[in-house]
C-alpha cells in the first residue's frame, strides 16, 4: 500500500508544470505578429458618446473663431502654392511662382481650394469678403477629422474614458485649433493620417469598408504630404498585417483581404499618377519627381542649418512641456502606448535627417502625444486620484488658451512668420500682421486701378488672392524700374502705394488710409487711366530653380524676362 502511494507522488510530481529555467529557448514570435500586437484593438463598450457632436460642433466653433478673428500667414507656401494658384485657377489672374512654372508642386490642395472658389463664384459671392472666410471655414471643418479619429482610435485602443478625453485634447489644443483653417499640406495630411490610424484599431480589419477608405487614406496623406508617406506605409501595413491569410471564399487568392488592400492602393496610387500627369500636360508623377530630383539636388547647401535634436527643443517649447511628459510617461508602459510612440519616433528620425527643418514639419506629432496623455489622464480618474486628473485639466486648459494668446515662455521660437520681411511670432487672435487687412481694403476700395508695394516682395505679400482685381500689382523688385523713372511714368502706371515706411512722401500721392504699421497713399488726381498688363499672371522664380530645374529638365522653358510682366501700350 505504502509502495502504491509513493508511486502515485511520484506520478503526478511527473505530471506538473515544470518552471523554465535560465536560457530556456522560448516560443519566437514573427516580426509581423509582434507588430500587430501594437494595435491590441477591442470591441468598443457601450455606443458613442452621446456627446461626440456637442464636442466636435464646439471645436468647429473654436476653429472658427480663431479663422475670423484676423489674418496671418505661417508661411509664404501658404499663399504662394495654394490660394494664389486656385484663385489664378478659378479667375484667371494670380502670381506663378517658381513650383508652378517648372511644374513641381501637385494640384491636390489648389484643386481643392479651386473647387471652393468656383462654388462662391457661381452664386455671386466671388469677392475675398465672402470666399476668404469660406475657405478657411472649408478647411476647419475638414480639420475636425483629427479629434474625431482620436476618439475612435482611442475608443478601441484603449478605452471610453481615454477616447473622451481625447476627443476634448483633440477639439481645444490651440496648436490643433489655430491653424486648422491652413491650406498647409502637413495640416491637412494630419487629419487624413488620424482618421487612417483610427482604421488601423478596428476590429475587423478585413471588411471593405475598412480596407478601401484605409487605402484612399493613405495614399491621399501621401500625395498631399510626400514625407508623409512612410507614416502611411507603416499604418497601411499594420492592417495589411491584421488582415489575415491571402485567401478568400473558395481559396481564390484575389478575393482575400490583403490583397484587396493591396489592390485598392495600388490603383489609387496610379490615379493620383495620372491626375498629376494630366494636370501637367506631362509624364505620371511629374510634379512629384520633379519637386524631390529639385530638393536632392539644394539639400547640399542646406547643410548644418538646423541641429538634429531641433524639433525636440521645438516641442518642449510649443507645449510648456507637457508634450516631453506624456512621451517621457509613455516609456513605463510601451506594450501599451508602442504603436504611439513608435510614430513619433518615426516622425522625429525621418524629419531630423534632414537639413532644412521648421517645426510645423513635425505637425502629426501633435495628436500623437495628446493621445498618449489623454490615456494617462483617464487612468489616473480611474484610480480615484480625481484631484490629479483636476489638476491635468487644468494645466492643459491654461497651456492652451496661453497658447492662442501667444503668452507661453518662448513659444515664439517654435512658431514663427517665415521669410516675412524679418521673421515675427505668429499671432493667433490679437496683433495679426495689418497687411491682410490693407489688402481687404484695397479689393473694396473705389478708385484702385494699379497697386505699387513698395517695400515687399511678391512671396511676402497677399497677392492677388486678397486683392482680387485684374490691374497691375507692383512688387519691391518689379517696381523697382519705376524708382529712378520721371514721377509722370509713376503717375501713369500706379494709382496706390503701400509701404510700411513712415517716412514715405511721393509728390502727387496723400496718404488715404492706415493698417497698423501699412501706410496706403492714392493719387491726388486719380481719374486719368493707368498703363495696364496685357497679362496678369507674373511670373516669380528664384536663383537657385533658375540654376538647377533646367539641369534636370533640359526641355524646361527659360523663365520669362522681368518676370513675365508686359503692358499693352509700348512704353
Amino acid at each position: 500500500m505504502a509502495k502504491r502511494r509513493k508511486e502515485a507522488r511520484k506520478t503526478r510530481r511527473a505530471e506538473r508544470p515544470r518552471p523554465k529555467r535560465a536560457g530556456t529557448a522560448r516560443p519566437r514570435v514573427a516580426p509581423g505578429a509582434a507588430l500587430a500586437s501594437l494595435a491590441h484593438p477591442r470591441e468598443p463598450e457601450g455606443p458613442v458618446w452621446k456627446h461626440l457632436w456637442s464636442v466636435l460642433a464646439l471645436a468647429f466653433a473654436a476653429r472658427a473663431f480663431v479663422a475670423l478673428s484676423g489674418d496671418f500667414a505661417l508661411h509664404p507656401d501658404e499663399i504662394m502654392q495654394y490660394l494664389e494658384q486656385a484663385h489664378r485657377l478659378v479667375f484667371g489672374n494670380g502670381i506663378v511662382h517658381w513650383e508652378h512654372f517648372y511644374g513641381a508642386r501637385p494640384w491636390l490642395v489648389p484643386g481643392l481650394i479651386a473647387g471652393i472658389l468656383a462654388l462662391f463664384d457661381a452664386v455671386g459671392l466671388d469677392r475675398p469678403v465672402w470666399y476668404v472666410g469660406g475657405v478657411e471655414l472649408a478647411f476647419c471643418a475638414l480639420s475636425l477629422a483629427v479629434p474625431a479619429g482620436m476618439y475612435f482610435f482611442a475608443r478601441r485602443h484603449f478605452d471610453e474614458s481615454a477616447a473622451r478625453v481625447a476627443l476634448v485634447a483633440g477639439a481645444f489644443w490651440y496648436e490643433l485649433v489655430g491653424f486648422a483653417h491652413k491650406p498647409m499640406t502637413e495640416f491637412v495630411a494630419t487629419g487624413l493620417l488620424v482618421a487612417l490610424l483610427a482604421l488601423c484599431v478596428r476590429p475587423d480589419p478585413a471588411r471593405p469598408g475598412v480596407i478601401w477608405p484605409a487605402a484612399l487614406l493613405a495614399v491621399l496623406a501621401a500625395a498631399v504630404r510626400m514625407q508623409y508617406a512612410p507614416f502611411a506605409l507603416v499604418l497601411l501595413g499594420l492592417i495589411f498585417l491584421r488582415a489575415g491569410g491571402a485567401s478568400g471564399p473558395g481559396g481564390a487568392w484575389w478575393r482575400g483581404a490583403r490583397a484587396q488592400l493591396a489592390f485598392a492602393a495600388a490603383l489609387f496610387f496610379l490615379a493620383v499618377g495620372a491626375f498629376d500627369g494630366l494636370t501637367w500636360g506631362a509624364e505620371p508623377f511629374h510634379s512629384y519627381l520633379a519637386n524631390l530630383r529639385f530638393n536632392l539636388a539644394l539639400e547640399e547647401t542646406r547643410a548644418g542649418s538646423s541641429p538634429a535634436w531641433q524639433y525636440l527643443w521645438w516641442l518642449l517649447l510649443a507645449t510648456a512641456g507637457l508634450g516631453a511628459l506624456c512621451l517621457t510617461a509613455s516609456l513605463r508602459d510601451p506594450r501599451r502606448y508602442g504603436l504611439l510612440l513608435g510614430l513619433v519616433v518615426l516622425a522625429l528620425i525621418v524629419h531630423s535627417a534632414e537639413a532644412h527643418k521648421e517645426y510645423r514639419f513635425v505637425f502629426v506629432v501633435v495628436p500623437l502625444w495628446l493621445l498618449i496623455g489623454a490615456d494617462a489622464a483617464a487612468r489616473l480618474a480611474a484610480r480615484r486620484r480625481a484631484w490629479v486628473f483636476g489638476a491635468a485639466g487644468a494645466a492643459f486648459a491654461a497651456v492652451s488658451l496661453a497658447g492662442l494668446l501667444n503668452a507661453l515662455p518662448r513659444q515664439d521660437d517654435a512658431w514663427r512668420l517665415i521669410f516675412a520681411p524679418e521673421e515675427t511670432p505668429v499671432r493667433f487672435v490679437r496683433g495679426q500682421d495689418p497687411l491682410f487687412a490693407a489688402y481687404r481694403y484695397l479689393a473694396e476700395a473705389p478708385g484702385v486701378l494699379a497697386v505699387w508695394h513698395i517695400d515687399r516682395h511678391y512671396h511676402a505679400l497677399p497677392g492677388y488672392y486678397y486683392l482680387h482685381r485684374e490691374i497691375p500689382l507692383y512688387d519691391a523688385t518689379t517696381g523697382g524700374a519705376l524708382v529712378g523713372a520721371d514721377m509722370p511714368t509713376v503717375l501713369a502706371s500706379v494709382s496706390h502705394l503701400l509701404s510700411a515706411d513712415p517716412r514715405l512722401s511721393a509728390p502727387g500721392y496723400a496718404e488715404e488710409r492706415t493698417f497698423g504699421d501699412i501706410r496706403v497713399l492714392r493719387r491726388l488726381e486719380n481719374d486719368a487711366p493707368v498703363r495696364h498688363w496685357r497679362e496678369f499672371t507674373p511670373t516669380v522664380t528664384e536663383r537657385s530653380a533658375d540654376r538647377i530645374m533646367p539641369l534636370l529638365y533640359p526641355d524646361a522653358p527659360p523663365p520669362p524676362a522681368d518676370f513675365g510682366i508686359r503692358f499693352a501700350a509700348p512704353e
